[in-house]
């Protein structure tokens, strides 16, 4: 009944509560999990850590849940816990908290329980959270500099729309001035603005709201954005890397664990994010399972390029796939944060460019009747 109560109470938090998300995605709905990765990959490494030492399980649950404040992550360790001292397993337990323990999380710990070697297990599932949490939080600390760049372009302008090119227009209409091209069309430009701002300003936010409707509940739409992602000159070269360094890390990660391969494809599926990739590996564990090889099935799949599947076929051949897949993950994980990088650097002084001449063209608009009429007031004197 206790357990029960505190998911109840832990679900009308979530509700409330707009934390940072992991996500986890079906064929129809992209579906939020409200549990910070930070606290998921801190629990992971001090549960590894006091298992390397000997404890049991159910002690670790006690003490770490005693180490988060109230809300859903402290209730799942507790019934976690609860639920280890009726007689389940770790992994059993964790499965009846989905929304904070996925199916990767959930399918390692199984898979270091049936071997003997949950720390080992946890240690290498801290060791994946961590990288995933370093490059989501290199992609979010590149990304803060050109929105906070966008937004002020965006406040700037509408300023000078809706404030500045108003006061100056009146006072041209009161000194009854010939005013040139570029200032009436600024004029006008700024008068629509003015007049229409709400739906200036609410048609792009309509069309995302519209875009995240669609995105979220059909598969046919998600898969269109996502191929056309690709095609896209740099933003596409982002999209390979990213999904090529989590599919192979996840892989190797759970292979390494003692997953089954097609169990492991399966789970690696779930952690995608892009609908092209996560239909190859579909395509890719049928083909496995009809006992075809991973790097041939991988090359068939035309979305792994030639680096990839060389690595996995040197894998398959040596006998240390996991090893290979982390190794490449790794690779294409420092290939991706440099490519973003290097958009970045491009996109920041090119947004800068834009902005500035912006305001200079707004600015020479206003002005330009004033320098104007200097003009002919000297010619006559």
């Amino acid at each position: 009944m206790a357990r029960i109560q505190r998911r109840q109470g832990s679900s009308q938090r979530t509700n409330d509560s707009q934390n940072e998300s992991s996500v986890e995605r079906d064929d129809t709905v992209l579906v939020k999990r409200k549990v910070p990765l930070k606290h998921i990959v801190q629990f992971t490494r001090l549960f590894a850590t006091m298992s390397e030492a000997g404890l049991p399980v159910l002690r670790n649950l006690r003490i770490l849940a005693n180490q988060w404040p109230e809300g859903r992550f402290r209730d799942a360790i507790i019934d976690s816990a609860d639920m280890v001292e009726e007689g389940q397993t770790l992994s059993d337990a964790l499965a009846q908290s989905p929304e904070v323990f996925d199916e990767l999380y959930v399918n390692m710990a199984r898979a270091g329980e049936a071997g003997g070697v949950l720390d080992t297990v946890l240690n290498r599932l801290s060791n994946f959270l961590e990288r995933q949490q370093t490059v989501r939080d290199k992609t979010k600390s590149a990304l803060t500099y050109p929105i906070v760049i966008f937004i002020v372009a965006i406040g700037v302008v509408s300023a000078l729309m809706l404030f500045v090119i108003p006061n100056f227009a009146d006072l041209y209409k009161d000194m009854d001035m010939v005013l040139p091209k570029i200032t009436q069309v600024m004029i006008a430009i700024s008068e629509a603005f003015t007049n229409y701002w709400y739906i200036i300003l609410g048609l792009p936010v309509l069309g995302w709201m519209g875009h995240m409707a669609l995105y979220r509940r059909m598969y046919g739409y998600r898969y269109t954005w996502h191929s056309w992602l690709r095609k896209l000159p740099i933003v596409g070269t982002l999209v390979a890397k990213s999904q090529i360094s989590r599919f192979t890390t996840t892989f190797g990660t759970l292979i390494s664990s003692g997953v089954p391969h097609l169990e492991a494809f399966t789970i690696t599926r779930g952690a995608l994010s892009n609908e092209v990739y996560r239909e190859a590996i579909e395509d890719i564990r049928e083909e496995v399972r009809e006992g075809e090889g991973i790097a041939i099935s991988l090359e068939s799949s035309q979305v792994f390029d030639d680096m990839v599947v060389s690595m996995v076929e040197v894998g398959e051949e040596t006998g240390e796939l996991d090893r290979m897949c982390i190794r490449v993950g790794t690779a294409y994980e420092e290939q991706y944060t440099r490519a973003l990088d290097n958009m970045l650097k491009l996109i920041e002084p090119i947004m800068l460019v834009v902005l500035a001449g912006l305001v200079g063209s707004i600015a020479l608009s206003l002005f330009l009747p004033l320098f104007k009429l200097l003009e002919e007031f000297g010619s006559a004197v």
